[in-house]
């Protein structure tokens, strides 16, 4: 009997010892599967602050990586929209010297096409119309400003004629008056060649 019951105590042992294993490695992989969901969205986050941190230093190709960056860990996920508003806010920063409204456009664009629930999709939306207007009178005043350059060489090649005409005008008036000259002192000649005919008795 007492065998038989050391027998039974190893295995309900063993089968603990089994149990308390399994929980131990089973813990190990929730922690594990629970790191990979928290972790990169932390990992995104501080990104995010980094970002916004060289930023407000005006290092902007350093906050532009640290949200690119952001972006990457978000997986389509949030912070992901919050990534790509402040990746469009770099490209329209007045103190950027790269600022480049194309791409704040395309980042815009694509916050709002990928989060359409996020809260950063509304102000995106607006950020991407300012934009666009914003190209589209660039476009106005830089075909305004060729116009108006086309205008003033139409203008100065007029006033280039003008003064040609005048001269020619000029130049007219002092020929009419030369052969106006030619034409009296011809008839000066003419009378004296009637009074020698005449004083000749011809």
């Amino acid at each position: 009997m007492r065998e038989n019951w050391a027998g039974v105590r190893k295995h309900i042992l063993f089968c603990v010892a089994l149990l308390t294993c399994l929980s131990i490695s089973s813990c190990a992989s929730l922690k594990g599967w629970r790191a990979e969901k928290v972790v990169p969205e932390q990992g995104a986050r501080e990104h995010l602050a980094g970002g916004q941190k060289a930023r407000a230093r005006h290092n902007y190709q350093a906050s532009l990586q640290e949200f690119e960056a952001a972006l990457s860990l978000s997986g389509n996920k949030p912070p992901g929209d919050e990534a790509l508003l402040n990746v469009g806010m770099v490209y329209v920063d007045p103190e950027n010297p790269k600022r480049d409204y194309p791409k704040a456009i395309a980042s815009f664009q694509r916050l709002a096409k990928e989060y359409p629930q996020s809260t950063w999709a509304e102000p995106a939306r607006i950020w991407m119309e300012t934009l666009k207007e914003q190209e589209r009178l660039k476009q106005v005043m830089s075909e305004t400003l060729q116009e108006n350059e086309k205008i003033k060489r139409l203008w100065n090649d007029a006033l280039k004629e003008n003064e040609r005409l005048k001269r020619l005008a000029n130049e007219t008036a002092q020929e009419n008056q030369r052969l106006k000259e030619i034409a009296k002192q011809s008839k000066m000649v003419d009378v004296e060649i009637d009074k020698k005919k005449r004083g000749q008795g011809l």
